[in-house]
């Protein structure tokens, strides 16, 4: 699809990054940026010692400024050039730049991308915007290091992550906001160039390479992205002709919001999405900040213009927001993930209620606070069976899944961005059969058609009457096979409890987070047969011994062949 400049002006533009920006061209690169009320601008860099008036460029349509440099090279750093009205040179970065300087320096870089030679056709024809979704959310900078303490690149973070998650289970990498950003403690979140991967980690094709070898290992590539605003730097797209024109009026501190009223805003945006879905085949996007941006006049009708793009133009892609974002893939569930977790650390409360398209979140802002095993009260050995009981239970309910890294090691410290995972923990052992319970569950749960269900009575909860923190639910497939998910969030045993089912026969224990493998103490349930003596207004019943801090699962077939028990 060729740039149009009829649909940039009417907010409808995907593709404005083939237009705009610096095109090495031959010997020749263009440069072309948007900066209506601009009265002059210059392009300026390290090929004209930075004189800030060697090369003015030209108003060709208004509003629009083009200029052809010859004899500029591959990383070449330049920035655009405006004078205030005392002759006093301002200095920005461009704001379609396809690659920058690292981080406290700030200046754009030629950036031609290669002819990277795709490997991933296989993944790309079969990959489907539907879940459910496992998804492991990461900060590049903080999974592995070097020895010196260095971040991984991002060919040999490509490498490390497609044998670890394949283990692991999980179906999708998330990014944490890898588009260029100055300030290291927004993780990314303060983006400063929506055109360019930040070069923290390598140069733009080397992301490529990496999200080529996810894919190849069949491992999906998801990125958090942040279009709500910017900081206001002085190099950024604030005040970048002179006067606000990208920003709406007004900002919260240092940070202002994008004008979502202005339909070049909104061309912007969709390109700068698009983009990574069409150069780095990229498979969603988490999008950042919705409930303020649908807040902002403009904002909810860009959201809406956003997810139909997508639809049309990256059909087998997905975008996850807010439950103001109807019109996306998934929408965001923190509240229910953490309403499981609270229990299992035994606050009183109820299980959630289950709703179609939902990812429930253990995410990166809250494991920053306090991680998940650190929420857990009591003993050691305590902390560990409340975490096994309620991650048990949080798995197998209805709903894609998000999880930080760090979470599957029981790591006691809040992840750091300047410190990789506790990866010295798996010499202790509660901490290794911790990871592998949680392999075990995400295999299982992969496999099995009544978790990865979604048909309507695919999900039922159990009334139980057994007193706060015994709780429980069924799973069910399409052939009627159910799995009956029981947890005990208490200290003490809960013996013969009894559950109203429908029908007889055996009731098998195929999971128990007490089992001495995954760290317990090695108690089962007791259940087998099903009773014929009536409960729950059920024609039989099952008796069962739930262990304190324990989740069971339990199996009932209908005939089909029974699931592979998590080993």
């Amino acid at each position: 699809m060729s740039f149009s400049f009829t649909q940039w002006k009417t907010g409808t533009s995907a593709n404005a990054y083939e237009f705009f920006g610096c095109h090495p061209d031959g010997q020749d690169t263009v440069f072309r940026v948007w900066a209506p009320g601009a009265e002059n601008l210059y392009v300026t860099g390290s090929f004209c010692g930075w004189d800030p008036c060697r090369y003015p460029m030209q108003e060709t349509e208004p509003g629009l400024f083009c200029l052809t440099i010859p004899g500029i090279s591959q990383y070449d750093v330049y920035k655009y050039v405006r004078m205030t009205a005392d002759g006093q040179p301002v200095f920005k970065s461009d704001p379609f730049a396809f690659h920058a300087e690292t981080a406290p320096a700030n200046a754009s870089k030629v950036y031609a991308m290669g002819n990277h030679a795709w490997g991933d056709g296989k993944w790309m024809s079969r990959r489907s915007p539907d879940g459910p979704l496992n998804l492991y959310q990461l900060h590049a900078g903080a999974f592995r290091t070097y020895a010196g303490g260095e971040p991984l690149n991002y060919c040999k973070l490509g490498e490390e992550l497609a044998s670890y998650l394949k283990k692991l289970g999980c179906t999708h990498a998330d990014f944490l906001p890898l588009l260029e950003y100055m300030d290291p403690e927004s993780w990314g979140r303060k983006t400063t160039g929506f055109f360019a991967i930040t070069s923290r980690y390598g140069v733009p094709d080397d992301f490529r390479q990496m999200v080529d070898v996810l894919h190849q290992a069949e491992i999906g590539a998801v990125m958090d992205w942040c279009p709500a605003g910017f900081p206001a730097d002085d190099f950024g797209l604030a005040d970048f002709a002179g006067g606000p024109y990208w920003e709406a009026g007004g900002q919260e501190g240092d940070f202002r919001f994008f004008d979502f009223r202005r339909p070049e805003v909104q061309s912007f945006l969709l390109s700068s999405a698009c983009r990574l879905f069409e150069v780095f085949h990229l498979d969603g996007l988490r999008v950042a900040g919705t409930a303020q941006i649908a807040q902002r006049p403009g904002g909810r009708e860009f959201l809406e213009t956003l997810a139909a793009a997508v639809r049309r133009d990256f059909p087998s892609a997905f975008l996850i927001g807010g439950p103001e974002c109807g019109a996306f893939s998934f929408r965001e569930d923190p509240e229910s993930a953490w309403r499981i977790m609270d229990m299992a650390a035994g606050k009183p409360g109820e299980l959630p209620r289950a709703e179609p398209g939902r990812i429930l979140e253990l995410e990166a802002e809250e494991m920053r606070r306090e991680s998940l095993i650190g929420r857990m009260p009591g003993s050691y050995d305590e902390k560990f069976a409340r975490l096994r009981a309620g991650t048990a239970c949080f798995r197998l309910f209805p709903g894609s899944k998000l999880s930080m890294m760090g979470n599957e090691l029981a790591q006691f410290s809040a992840w750091q961005p300047y410190h990789e995972l506790d990866w010295l923990l798996l010499d202790y052992e509660l901490h290794r059969k911790f990871l592998y319970l949680l392999r075990s569950l995400n295999d299982f749960a992969q496999k099995s058609a009544a978790v990865r269900a979604e048909h309507p009575g695919s999900y039922r909860p159990l009334s139980l009457n057994a007193g706060a923190g015994i709780v429980g639910y069924i799973r069910q497939d399409e052939a009627g096979s159910q799995i009956f998910v029981l947890a005990n969030f208490t200290e003490n045993p809960a013996e013969r409890l009894t559950i109203g089912v429908d029908r007889r026969g055996k009731y098998a224990e195929l999971f128990n987070t007490d089992e001495a493998q995954y760290g317990g103490e090695g108690r089962s349930s007791g259940v087998n047969f099903a009773k014929l003596r009536p409960a729950d207004g059920k024609p039989y019943c099952i008796e069962v011994n739930l262990p304190p801090f324990t989740t069971v699962y339990l199996y009932k077939s209908a005939g089909a062949k029974r699931p592979a028990k998590p080993v």
